[in-house]
């Protein structure tokens, strides 16, 4: 895939990286891909083959996003109950794009940043943060003196207190960032711009908010977060498949 252009390079290899590494595994004993999502990728020479570098355009990103993303963070949204409306409007400016409408940054900034607060939300990892606050609330009663029943209620209050904040603040500012970025890039249908607006960390974010949801945390085993994360697989590809044939520039 060294054809590529750099911006779905960065995509396809973290696409191929083991879950292990999205869900914070130990690097030496990370697991790898499964096997069905592995032989899906470009299945070998005689296969068809990844458009040559050059051909392909955002159109790539835009139907991966229509096609996979949004459907899967439509789905996850809807089943936790809360409002799809977000998701319906970035995947119009979408296909206003992917239709060669002029979309302006500031319009996909309105779209885009309620959107990744959301993903950047889940993706944080609220169960996993209020329990090791908790834990670390509760040692340091216990060692300072408080009963059980104290160091409980200490425990419980200092997580309460400091994890939705922490939460709250990582998700306005990766989704700030990210959606300014990525607003001027797909205005201006900067591949190199969208490039530098760190694709692969996205994509692991939307991985593991597609797996978290508000209310739990993945595994590197996890059947939801790996199918999660196969599905954003075959998405990308069947995007790179389709996509248009231009010129290099």
């Amino acid at each position: 895939m060294s054809g590529l252009p750099s911006w779905i390079t960065e995509l396809t290899d973290v696409l191929r990286t083991d879950r292990g590494t999205l869900s914070g595994a130990d690097e030496s004993s990370r697991p790898a891909l499964s096997s069905a999502a592995a032989a899906a990728w470009w299945p070998g020479p005689a296969a068809e083959s990844p458009p040559a570098a050059g051909a392909v355009t955002l159109d790539v990103v835009h139907a991966w996003h229509l096609r996979t993303v949004l459907p899967l963070l439509t789905e996850a949204t809807a089943l936790s109950g809360r409002a799809t409306a977000p998701l319906a409007r970035l995947a119009a400016a979408h296909e206003r794009a992917r239709e060669t409408e002029t979309v302006g940054e500031e319009e996909w900034f309105e779209v885009l940043e309620p959107v990744l607060r959301q993903v950047y939300r889940d993706a944080y990892g609220f169960q996993r943060a209020f329990a090791a606050a908790y834990e670390n609330a509760r040692a340091y009663a216990l060692a300072n003196g408080h009963g059980a029943a104290g160091a409980h209620q200490y425990a419980t209050d200092y997580a309460e207190l400091t994890t939705e904040p922490n939460t709250r603040a990582f998700a306005e500012a990766n989704a700030l960032a990210n959606a300014r970025a990525v607003a001027a890039a797909y205005a201006t249908g900067d591949a190199e711009a969208l490039a530098r607006t760190y694709p692969a960390a996205r994509t692991r974010a939307y991985a593991r908010a597609l797996a978290t949801g508000t209310a739990r945390e993945p595994r590197a085993d996890d059947a939801l977060f790996a199918a999660a994360y196969t599905e954003l697989v075959h998405g990308l590809r069947s995007a790179l498949n389709t996509a248009p044939v231009g010129p290099p520039p």
